[in-house]
């Protein structure tokens, strides 16, 4: 009797913790690098790394971002660049996050003095000033793409206590998009 027992209690224990097995797709979370040109207050350009979390809504973002004066008469030109990681959700073929930065650049101090040179229409001179802060980016994507490949549009910012700035940027991107 015994015997009988321990062997339907084995049974039952089996049958309890065995798995059913059921056909399953295979997941695969997406990540991307996404490069682009655009216009803030002056030129920019952005490089951005993004991971997508499998079956969630959630996305992180690494982002560089540059910001400045090209072909400037006046000395320093401004230059403003970001390093941030940022994080968000997916709605679709839109992203929307946030999260924090560090920004440096370079700003305009006093005026020193200008150079009349008549072959490059001469240069002002302004004392130059550095600074870093710590800013707070956020930014809108719109991606359509393939399967490995695709073209967004970004709607960025970061507000920080130095220069704060806005911007649109269109990208390429590269990766596991879908």
């Amino acid at each position: 009797m015994l015997k009988y027992f321990t062997s339907c209690c084995v049974a039952v224990l089996v049958l309890l913790t065995a798995s059913v097995a059921y056909s399953q797709k295979f997941y695969q979370n997406n990540y991307w690098l996404g490069v682009g040109l655009g216009k803030s207050q002056f030129p920019s350009g952005m490089m951005a790394l993004g991971y997508e979390f499998t079956n969630k809504p959630t996305l992180l973002v690494a982002r560089y971002v540059a910001n400045g004066q090209v072909f400037s008469d006046i000395r320093p030109g401004i230059s403003v660049n970001e390093l941030g990681l940022l994080y968000g959700v997916k709605a679709g073929k839109f992203r929307f996050s946030t999260g924090l930065s560090g920004v440096w650049g370079v700003n305009r101090g006093k005026y020193l003095y200008s150079d009349p040179d008549p072959l490059i229409y001469g240069t002002t001179v302004y004392e130059s000033i550095k600074y870093t802060t710590v800013g707070v980016p956020a930014e809108i994507r719109f991606i359509t793409s393939t399967k490995d490949v695709g073209i967004g549009l970004t709607g960025f910012g970061n507000l920080n206590a130095r220069r704060s700035f806005v911007g649109l940027n269109l990208s390429l991107y590269v990766g596991q998009m879908k």
